[in-house]
């Protein structure tokens, strides 16, 4: 799956939608504040609500006056009066100047203060000692009502607020539910399910991270499958391998034994038994090579050469063995260039002795190996090709040798190829140019 990039943010898409909800909470408690306390107001002002306990309040003060003999001035009595039953506003006044008010500290001198009767909501006539006046008493009757209208409003405006909140990361909350069920299912080893990826937030990153894994993982299972295949095919095909050698040299063994009973041993089959002896120890030699390849992941390479320098002596090597063994070689495509490559010297060595065993094994002597280098930009290629001595004798079996050549070509960066019909066999080995660092 190609990369993707993630610019969106979860906290800022968290911090809107809680700034949305905010402010439309604010303003849902302002206006049904605001509006409904106008409202009530209103009501309060002109219905007349709260009429009947104003007038038991001004009769009881009536009492209180008449009964103590007390004047508008008297500011110390009508404030105990006052506090003893929790009064908010007591204010006494006479043609528009103010004569006393409770939340005054000081004697008010008379006509000394003018008064602006509009604000009160009602006010009543007293008869005092010193003559009639007009009283404004507010005891808060109405506060509850304001309070509770306070309360809704703020619980309106939280649940408007709450609700736009949950409702902007509903999506979000449904899409954790669908990762957390994907997961489950892969979580119990079905690595084919797929984690749905949507959005650009850290969600999303945490999706893509997680299939990318669920991939990884995938890749990985399929791969030591495949291993476990081949290892399968591998050691079958050894065990078949070594035991058509083995069936042989126990025949000729049985045989060599009856004929020394019989006083003679045939020279024939003497070296018939130490073929197949050879045999098998050249297919254990090859057997143990490729475990030892696999085991070591983390081969050193030589430092970078010119290809002449870095496979030159083994190429030349591989002729001389070639032509000690009844081949002619073929160079005339073997071309230098001051190219880099990186090699393991180890690993050229045992390329070159099994590419000397299979010649050996199917090769035709009668046309010449062909050796060349092929260059391209990014790599080059070594192919060596010859016929094959009997068509259709090349058996692919185990084929351990050029299993090792591809192994070790891989530890060293590079591939391997073959290419085997009835008459040509091919192999071409590619080493990737090494290209220093600024050019």
């Amino acid at each position: 799956m190609e990369s993707k990039f993630f610019t969106g943010s979860l906290a800022k898409k968290m911090a809107g939608y809680l700034l949305r909800g905010l402010a439309a909470g604010i303003f849902i408690i302002l206006f049904l504040y605001l509006g409904s306390l106008n409202l009530l107001q209103h009501y309060f002002c002109f219905s007349g609500y709260f009429r009947d306990e104003e007038v038991n309040r001004i009769k009881e003060l009536q009492r209180y006056v008449a009964d103590n003999r007390i004047s508008a001035a008297d500011s110390r009595k009508l404030k105990k009066w006052a506090k003893e039953r929790n009064i908010l506003e007591f204010t006494i006044s006479r043609e528009e100047w103010l004569v006393f008010n409770f939340s005054y500290t000081e004697e008010v001198s008379p006509g000394s203060i003018e008064i602006n009767r509009q604000g009160w909501k009602s006010y009543y006539t007293v008869i005092f000692q010193d003559g009639k006046a007009d009283v404004y008493i507010y005891e808060g009757y109405d506060k509850k009502y304001y309070y509770a209208l306070f309360v809704v409003s703020v619980i309106a405006g939280v649940a408007v607020c709450i609700g736009i909140f949950i409702f902007g990361i509903r999506e979000d909350i449904t899409y954790i539910q669908q990762l957390k069920k994907e997961i489950d299912i892969i979580s119990v080893g079905n690595l084919d399910k797929s984690v749905t990826i949507k959005g650009n937030d850290e969600i999303s990153q945490l999706a893509y991270g997680l299939d990318q894994m669920r991939q990884k993982l995938n890749e990985k299972k399929q791969l030591e499958n495949e291993l476990r295949t081949a290892q399968e095919k591998l050691v079958l095909g050894m065990s078949h391998d070594l035991r058509t050698p083995l069936t042989g040299l126990i025949t000729y063994m049985e045989i060599l034994k009856k004929q020394e009973q019989e006083g003679r041993a045939s020279r024939e089959y003497i070296d018939k038994a130490y073929d197949k002896i050879f045999l098998i120890k050249n297919l254990s030699d090859q057997m143990f090579e490729y475990f030892f390849i696999d085991s070591h992941k983390e081969d050193i390479l030589e430092a970078p050469e010119e290809v002449s320098s870095a496979i030159g002596d083994y190429l030349s090597e591989l002729c001389a063995m070639l032509e000690y063994s009844g081949f002619l070689a073929d160079i005339q495509y073997l071309e230098w260039r001051p190219v880099l490559i990186q090699v393991n010297i180890d690993y050229i060595g045992r390329i070159i002795n099994n590419i000397i065993s299979n010649l050996e094994k199917y090769g035709d002597k009668k046309q010449d190996v062909q050796i060349g280098i092929i260059y391209r930009q990014d790599w080059i290629c070594v192919y060596i090709e010859n016929g094959i001595a009997v068509p259709g004798s090349y058996v692919e079996g185990t084929g351990i040798g050029l299993r090792n050549i591809a192994l070790m070509m891989k530890q060293m960066g590079g591939k391997s190829e073959k290419q085997i019909n009835e008459k040509t066999f091919v192999l071409k080995l590619y080493f990737p140019v090494y290209k220093e660092t600024g050019k």
